[in-house]
């Protein structure tokens, strides 16, 4: 009966270091992926906005009344 307790005890021991051992090998993936991704140089950024009408540039008071709408 004492064999028996010991054998499962080993058996789940190495269940958990097997677990262990899976979490860190995807930790390493992930890792490793964030390296490879982050050692390339940063793309030039160039912001497109075409879909998005033109903002009038003129400034005004809010309550202000606009002399052109009147």
């Amino acid at each position: 009966m004492r064999t028996e307790t010991a054998i499962d005890r080993v058996k789940r021991d190495l269940h958990g270091a097997l677990d262990n051992m899976r979490a860190d090998l995807d930790r390493v993936e992930l890792l490793a992926a964030a390296l490879g991704v982050f050692s390339r140089p940063i793309p030039d950024y160039e912001p497109r906005f075409l879909h998005l009408p033109r903002v009038p540039l003129s400034a005004h008071e809010l309550g202000e009344t606009d002399a052109r709408k009147q």
